[in-house]
């Protein structure tokens, strides 16, 4: 649907078995189309592009660039068969095209890196061997592309009627890229920041040093920037950026209070802290142990991420035991 003039927001749905959807748009201008991020690579997802473009009189020969927030599979898996369908410009973060080869072309050593982290995190070695094949098997849904075009920050892309301006946006994905809009003061940020959830932010081989703490940083940046209209990866569209950024910035003050308190029990791994804290699945709130297992490996990176955060703030310190790294509170 058309949320405001130019610009129509497609749902994009999940594969089978997976209830969500993650937001496209389609930005109109006189010299053609943006297209903002697309979806996984399947069968469901070229069956929505095609109706929700029909549906708002629009068509693939329209969208002459396609432009990739991050590479995760939600919002990157359909970009090679897209670029074909519109013979259109696929674009990127310079930061995030260095992750895509280790990420999908080539995974088994990225696979083995992770491992090893979460097995030092503490995680059994059957729980992250099947935290491993969970991960894997969501590359059949990505059909990898190289970008045509790497941006960086302050870089401009136009189609004639809106002239953007590149915000790197680091903390979900280290390359994370949002589109800002100087005029009218839309920004399209992906999954920085969403109206009803808290985007995640982990610790893994590709993520960079402190992940949160980027991520903490580049939402107090964008608190500064006058916005208007804020289209999201998920989720409803809203207006009020610095409202719902100061919203997460109090649940982040909250979780890693609560990783505090549960580190006050005495030494525990990372994985002993993610089974003392509480968790959302789909709504509902859930312990450790019902999440499964792609979800618990999220847990887990999310976890080494506050536990990293406070370290570097001077609140934890990590030490080496038989291997494994556990946490002192200070």
């Amino acid at each position: 649907m058309e949320i405001v003039s130019g610009v129509h927001q497609l749902r994009i749905p999940f594969p089978e078995g997976m209830e969500r959807q993650t937001n496209a748009y389609v930005i109109e201008g006189m010299k053609g189309s943006i297209l903002v991020d697309c979806g996984w690579d399947s069968s469901e997802a070229v069956w929505a592009f095609r109706e929700e473009l029909r549906m708002d009189r629009l068509s693939f020969e329209d969208i002459n660039w396609i432009v990739i927030t991050h590479v995760h599979p939600d919002h990157y898996g359909l970009a090679a068969k897209l670029r074909e369908l519109c013979s259109a410009k696929v674009i990127m973060h310079r930061r995030e095209a260095e992750l895509i080869d280790a990420r999908y072309v080539n995974p088994e050593h990225l696979a083995d890196q992770m491992e090893q982290m979460l097995c030092a995190a503490g995680v059994p070695v059957e729980e992250a061997a099947e935290m491993r094949e969970a991960t894997l098997r969501v590359r059949q849904f990505v059909t990898p592309v190289a970008p045509d075009v790497v941006v960086d920050t302050g870089d401009p892309i136009s189609n004639g009627t809106f002239q953007f301006e590149v915000f790197h946006t680091p903390g979900h994905s280290p390359g994370h890229l949002g589109l800002y809009e100087t005029r009218k003061r839309r920004f399209f940020c992906g999954d920085h920041v969403l109206f009803d959830a808290v985007p995640h932010v982990g610790l893994d081989p590709q993520s960079g040093d402190d992940p949160a703490g980027d991520y903490v940083e580049s939402l107090k940046e964008l608190m500064e920037v006058p916005m208007s209209f804020v289209f999201p990866g998920h989720g409803p569209v809203f207006n009020s950026l610095s409202i719902r950024a100061e919203e997460i910035l109090r649940l982040h003050t909250a979780r890693k209070l609560q990783l505090l308190s549960v580190l006050e029990d005495g030494l525990k791994t990372p994985y002993e802290v993610a089974g003392d804290l509480g968790w959302r699945l789909d709504g509902r709130d859930v312990e450790y142990g019902d999440l499964p297992y792609r979800e618990r490996r999220a847990a887990i990176t999310e976890v080494l991420a506050w536990l990293k955060r406070l370290t570097t703030e001077g609140k934890v310190a990590p030490l080496d035991r038989d291997g494994k790294t556990v946490y002192l509170s200070k």
